[in-house]
């Protein structure tokens, strides 16, 4: 006979399980329906007071404002949900099966998760080499998400490892035997992520901390013979539900399920991964700064006024379609491009529309441009640095070092 419990209980456990179904539903994973984002944006500015709460798409943000209010609803709707079920099942269900579901499905939904960043490190899809621009920024004038973008993608071993590391977790979750390790060794692996996403401002600040959460959720279940384990040193053993259907029909589908599930998650995430390593070759990229910039045949460059927007001082160059270039003022400019190798001419697009074009001409460490931009003559002699003409790219890994290089 299962003992009852206490009815705050109840309601705690169904609060917890209602606010993990909510989550995953409107996670960044999942789809996000008109009427739902009408609501939430509803929600928050006529129960909360919010002056404005919009969906911003394709940001790359997951701490917007709406996101905020995506929780608040989740907190309130899951308790109201488990207040009413608490009270129409008072005295029939302790929905310890409900909870051992749900940690089934929460199991499933950290493995993907960090299987799918875990790739996305591995294949170089999250920390991709620094680019020029960045290359040539001032370390003080980057964002701090900029600079932990940087200092991963610098080390490509460093990101390989953090992925194998996410992969590990996600992999042993997979598995009831290796669920208790893999919310461990997860829980570990994410706080690091965490603590960056809040030290260094990431945007990813709730999605990071919930994962972290739902680890513990899964850990729960566990979480005597745990602490007997590793806080009181007591011998112990880690319960094992098993769920196992007595219709062969019902076992085969749940095996296929599983097992489908897993391959897909593992496919799918080195599909989409592998489309980043299919770079197309820049013959011409690079930083170019420029040493003599001809405007209409009046030199602009050689004064280098702080205020002047008409000369370039920089050309910035990393993938066949985007140009861009630094004025005089330390403006970024951007322009997309189309280049004809066998003609060496680069063809510049504003906003779509045809702004100029150039002829360009490598020696071994310098470039000349010359054409026609935006209505006027142009002509640009640089000097080119190419990545490996940064120290932050060439230095390194030395065994052996006399003195720190620490410049």
């Amino acid at each position: 006979m299962t003992k009852r419990r206490p009815l705050l209980s109840k309601i705690t456990q169904l609060w917890l399980v209602n606010y993990v179904f909510l989550f995953i539903a409107t996670s960044q994973f999942s789809f996000s329906f008109g009427f739902f984002e009408r609501f939430i944006e509803w929600f928050g500015m006529a129960i909360l007071g919010l002056e404005k709460v919009e969906k911003i798409h394709r940001t790359g943000s997951g701490d917007t404002l709406y996101d905020y209010v995506v929780i608040i609803c989740c907190v309130i709707f899951s308790l109201i949900i488990a207040m009413a079920v608490s009270a129409i099942k008072r005295r029939k269900d302790n929905f310890d099966e409900l909870y051992q579901f749900t940690i089934v499905i929460v199991r499933y939904f950290v493995a993907y998760t960090m299987v799918v960043y875990g790739f996305a490190k591995v294949f170089e899809g999250q920390f991709a080499s620094p680019g020029y621009f960045r290359l040539e920024q001032k370390v003080g004038d980057m964002s701090p998400m900029g600079l932990v973008w940087t200092f991963m993608g610098v080390s490509r071993s460093y990101t390989v490892v953090s992925g194998l590391l996410e992969l590990t977790g996600g992999v042993l979750l997979f598995w009831r035997r290796t669920k208790t390790l893999g919310a461990l060794f997860s829980m570990i692996v994410m706080l690091n992520v965490a603590f960056l996403n809040f030290f260094y401002d990431v945007p990813v600040k709730i999605f990071s901390s919930h994962i972290i959460f739902l680890c513990l959720f899964i850990l729960s279940y566990d979480l005597k013979p745990l602490i007997d384990f590793f806080v009181f040193h007591r011998p112990t053993r880690l319960p094992y539900a098993l769920y196992r259907p007595q219709k062969r029909w019902k076992l085969v589908t749940t095996r296929v399920i599983k097992y489908a599930f897993i391959c897909g998650s593992i496919v799918l995430s080195c599909v989409q991964m592998w489309y980043t390593l299919k770079k197309e070759r820049v013959p011409h990229e690079g930083a170019y700064l420029i040493d003599t910039f001809v405007l209409d045949g009046d030199s602009i460059l050689q004064h280098r006024p702080e205020t002047d927007t008409l000369g370039w001082s920089k050309i910035l160059i990393s993938s066949n379609h985007h140009f861009n270039y630094l004025d005089n003022a330390g403006n970024r400019k951007y322009l997309q491009m189309k280049t004809d190798t066998l003609t060496k001419t680069i063809s510049l697009y504003r906003n779509g529309k045809h702004a100029g074009g150039l002829v360009y001409s490598f020696q071994q460490d310098s470039a000349t441009f010359t054409g026609r931009f935006e209505g006027r003559d142009i002509y640009i002699k640089s000097l080119r640095k190419q990545k490996n003409d940064y120290s932050l790219i060439n230095r390194g890994f030395h065994w052996i070092n006399d003195y720190p290089p620490n410049w």
